[in-house]
């Protein structure tokens, strides 16, 4: 598999390099302010729906990470 194909199956390739101080203090900003509302929702949601509300707190931190590596901005 050449870099072009690779880019394009693991995007956080091509931007990974670019991260620096300023930027990952931002990220941590947004992910910090997106953590508050969305692991209380996601166990809310679990329990809504019956279920265990870990569930939820999976659901909360794993989509998210894999969306971030994997999707587009």
């Amino acid at each position: 598999m050449n870099k072009a194909a690779l880019r394009k199956v693991l995007p956080f390739l091509e931007w990974w390099p670019m991260v620096n101080r300023n930027s990952l203090k931002a990220d941590f900003a947004a992910g910090l302010t997106n953590a508050i509302i969305v692991l209380p929702q996601g166990v809310a949601f679990a329990m809504i729906a019956g279920l265990p509300p870990i569930y939820g707190l999976y659901t909360a931190m794993v989509v998210p990470v894999v969306a971030a590596l994997f999707g587009s901005s």
